[in-house]
Parts: structure tokens; sequence; C-alpha cells
């Protein structure tokens, strides 16, 4: 299999810039265009093995005109790469056949130079191109190496955008399950794995295609339940799986709204404190309209219990130690 000629161009063009004689696509670029040649490309996600590579060649793209993101750590080493031609390219630091946990994720493809030629080639060890095809999603690696939270985080990713079916008792019953299972057991966490999930639900959620159906299915699926157990009971109230505003919100800031909105009074606090923690994200990840809700819910005295535990109490505290 070969990539579209316009994803050929510009990883070329890319290793160019950074001076790269290897480099790895996957992510979408790859995946969706096999399905649909005429796929809209939003961003690329490119990668290397080795470590001074990476750090010579960002230092490189620099040099030729892109703004480059300080270097972040989770699972890997990587750089958000703003490119004047390209847009947002996604540049880290890893082997690409650890990329990924399902099988969808794992198609990538090599690119090299050979001479003044920069051939390549897409390698699908875990077919994934007829996974999409059929809309099941299966375990390519075994998931405590990755954590629960990076697991449902990429889980939403894929289901949010393809808008595959998670409904009770369809095709992806058991790796739903295997899910749970592993926020039962909750034997590795990342603590960043928890902020990128949270900001994962807001972002597939804002790309799910029927958004009331996909909320539904989570609900009733109650894959939060372990996870964020406030979100969970949200995504089975009626009140917001069935809002009216729920289809016509136009960005994750306003979905993020409507949350707090069907949020009842005496959970307000809670939610309050679950989303909060998107204030963490990574500043180059981080979506404006996100950080502005979670600027205001900073500023947010929404109870007396806040009231009384975030201020009068520690308030009063102070007072007793200063007249001790």
């Amino acid at each position: 299999m070969q990539c579209i000629d316009k994803i050929t161009n510009d990883i070329t063009t890319f290793m160019q810039d950074a001076g790269l004689n290897e480099a790895f696509l996957f992510g979408g670029a790859v995946l969706d265009t096999q399905i649909n040649p005429n796929t809209e490309i939003h961003d690329y996600d490119i990668c290397v093995k080795d470590y001074d590579v990476f750090m010579e060649a960002i230092q490189n793209v620099e040099n030729s005109g892109s703004s480059v993101s300080e270097v972040m750590h989770t699972h890997n080493h990587y750089v958000v790469v703003k490119h004047p031609t390209l847009g947002d390219v996604d540049f880290s630091c890893m082997d690409p056949e650890d990329n990924g946990i399902f099988n969808i994720e794992k198609i990538y493809a090599k690119f090299r130079k050979r001479g003044n030629e920069y051939v390549h080639e897409v390698i699908d060890k875990y077919d994934a191109v007829e996974s999409m095809k059929q809309g099941k999603i299966r375990l390519a690696c075994n998931p405590k190496e990755e954590g629960s939270y990076n697991l449902l985080r990429r889980f939403m990713a894929i289901v949010g955008k393809y808008g595959i079916d998670i409904s009770p008792n369809g095709v992806n019953q058991i790796t739903i399950d295997r899910i749970k299972q592993e926020f039962k057991e909750q034997t590795r966490c990342v603590p960043q794995d928890k902020v990128r999930c949270l900001s994962r639900l807001s972002a597939s959620l804002k790309r799910s295609k029927n958004r009331h159906q996909y909320i539904d299915d989570m609900g009733k699926q109650h894959i939060f339940e372990d996870a964020y157990p406030v979100l969970d009971r949200l995504l089975n109230n009626s009140n917001f799986v069935n809002h009216p505003l729920l289809e016509r919100a136009q960005n994750q800031k306003e979905l993020l709204e409507l949350m707090m909105l069907c949020t009842p009074k005496n959970e307000r606090d809670e939610m309050s404190d679950c989303l909060r923690i998107l204030a963490r994200r990574e500043p180059a990840r981080q979506d404006k309209g996100v950080k502005m809700f979670v600027e205001r819910l900073e500023n947010e005295k929404t109870s007396i219990n806040r009231l009384n535990n975030q201020i009068l109490t520690p308030l009063l505290l102070f007072k007793q130690a200063e007249i001790v």
C-alpha cells in the first residue's frame, strides 16, 4: 500500500525542513485516506525513533520558519509544530510499532530518503483498514502497559471520530468490558492521562456525528463509572442526553457549559471540581474556549458548601492560629 500523493509530498517537505533521512507517519492521515482518498487531512502525526535525531530535527524546522512548542512528555517526547504550509504537525520521538492500543491505530507509513528520492510503504500488521470497514475495535497490545485512562482516551477518540457502534451487546462489547475491567483493577495510572482523557471527551463529543446516540450509548455502558463518577451520572441524565442544545453546540466550550447547566444543583460542586482539572492540559494542546471555561470555573463559588469548605473554614482556621 502507498499513501496518496498529497501526503507523500507533505511528508517529504517536512523531512526536508527537518533534515530527516527517515520518518514515520501514523494516525488518521494514513488510515483515513486508505478508506477514502478524498478525505480532508487536518494534521499530521510524525515520529522518529532516535532522541538526538528528534532534537536536531526540532531545531531544523524552527530554522526553516515553523514555530515549535516546548518539548512535552507523557508516554513519549513530543512537540506541536505550526508549519507554514502543512499546518499542525504532532512530532514525537518513539517507535511507531509502540503507537496505539487498538488495532485501528496501529497502521503507519515508513518514509526514508534513498539517494535524492524519498520512498515509503504503508505497514498494516493488524488489519486496520479491514477493521474500519467492519467497525470493530479490538485490543492489539497489553492494556496494562498503557493505563486505564489512556485506554479510555484512545477508545473515545476512535469512536467519536468514526461513529463506531458502542451500543450494549454490540460488536465492540468485549472491548468495552475490558476497558471497564482495567478501571476496576487500576494497576497503572499516569496522572496527566486523567486530564488528557477528560479533554478527549469534549473533543470526541464535538466531532461525533450523532451526539445524542453517542452519549446515550456511553451512559448505558457506564464507561465512566469508575473514571469520572459524576460524568457517568450526567450521561444517564435525560435532561442532558435529550437537551436540544446538544446537537447545536458549536465547540467544546459550549458542550462543557451544557454539562454544567444540566448537572443537578447538589452535584454542581463535584462536576466543577471534575472539569477544573482541564486547567492542567498542556498549553500547546489546550483549546482556547476550554481554557476560558475553566478559568471561569476557577472563580466561581457555586454553593454554600464550596464557600464554607474553600473560603470560610480556611479563613477561620487562619484566624484561630493567629489567636493561639
